[in-house]
């Protein structure tokens, strides 16, 4: 066959268009969930109501980018819900007893969440520890100081915190505006020369490093942010609840891995992001909202979490396993 009567697509080899399978799943998921609960809960619709399901979920979707951070540079981090509780305790304890310096502690609260984050950055990226084991100790540990701070659940929070959380910002809910915030902060460090360096550490070590990539400082850099973000899930809940708890954050951990999971990023590295992971926290929490709306137990919304999980696991494995058959 001659080359001018084999079609010019053939003759090119013109790649098919390419669908991200992650953002598709993860946005019909929680269209399709948001539907449900609008349904079941028509009030929802109102732009109060749905600030304040967004307050509900702001905890998570703080530890959910927190996560993502460890993950994406082929990590995990079981020490946010540690981080969290420190955070959660000292606002309910410390910044709650301080006179007129909220500001000022609570701004303490965030130096100490990127501070605990360091240091397990340093645990992993400077001493050679495995992730797993670097944050199981130092979970451990900061639930230790938790506890330390706050015996038992109680405290005092601040009002001023209670009301920015309630208050609205051009008419808008704080909780969306505060989401808003995340997901933009979460863009700029994507596009810039550090988010690059993040998603070449977790794809390949080795080629990053031979790039010029500074691994260990990225690495060291990615748990300092994620403890900041887990201590700033800390101080969102304290907030919505008005007090603190020595163990609050432990429930975060493998919700916060779920909405991880769920979201679509890899677990392998390089691969995802936490806009993803803010979205399947948030369907996590319409699961919840859901069940109750239908008066389910809770056991009922753990199931349907659980199960949605394995779905998502086992769907990513399939389709992970169909492109590296393609791959030459």
């Amino acid at each position: 066959m001659s080359t001018a009567t084999v079609p010019v697509e053939r003759r090119l080899r013109l790649p098919r268009p390419r669908i991200d399978w992650g953002i598709a799943v993860t946005t019909l998921l929680l269209a399709t969930l948001v539907v449900v609960d609008l349904s079941l809960q028509p009030a929802l619709a109102d732009i109060t109501q749905i600030g304040l399901l967004v307050q509900t979920a702001l905890p998570l979707l703080f530890v959910a980018a927190a996560q993502t951070l460890a993950v994406l540079v082929r990590g995990i981090d079981l020490s946010v819900g540690g981080v969290f509780a420190v955070a959660n305790t000292m606002t309910a304890v410390w910044v709650g007893a301080a006179g007129g310096n909220h500001q000022l502690l609570l701004l303490a609260v965030l130096v100490a969440g990127l501070a605990m984050g360091a240091i397990n950055g340093v645990l992993i990226a400077g001493l050679g520890f495995q992730p797993f084991i670097a944050t199981l100790g130092t979970w451990t540990a900061y639930g230790g100081v938790a506890l330390m701070i706050l015996p038992s659940d109680g405290g005092a929070v601040p009002l001023v915190l209670t009301s920015i959380l309630n208050g609205t910002v051009a008419g808008i809910p704080a909780s969306i505006v505060i989401v808003a915030v995340l997901l933009l902060a979460w863009r700029v460090l994507r596009t810039s020369r550090f988010g690059t360096q993040i998603y070449a550490v977790g794809d390949d070590e080795e080629r990053a490093r031979l790039n010029g990539t500074p691994v260990r400082r990225v690495r060291l850099l990615v748990y300092a942010l994620a403890g900041l973000c887990a201590a700033v899930g800390g101080i969102m809940l304290a907030g919505a609840t008005s007090t603190g708890s020595p163990t609050a954050g432990d429930p975060y951990i493998l919700m916060s891995l779920s909405a991880v999971v769920i979201g679509g990023t890899s677990l392998r590295g390089g691969a995802g992001g936490v806009g993803l992971s803010v979205m399947a926290a948030f369907s996590l929490i319409l699961i919840s909202d859901i069940a109750s709306a239908m008066n389910l137990d809770v056991w009922v919304s753990v199931a349907a979490s659980a199960l949605l999980l394995l779905v998502m696991v086992t769907a990513r494995a399939l389709v992970e396993r169909r492109a590296e058959g393609r791959t030459p």
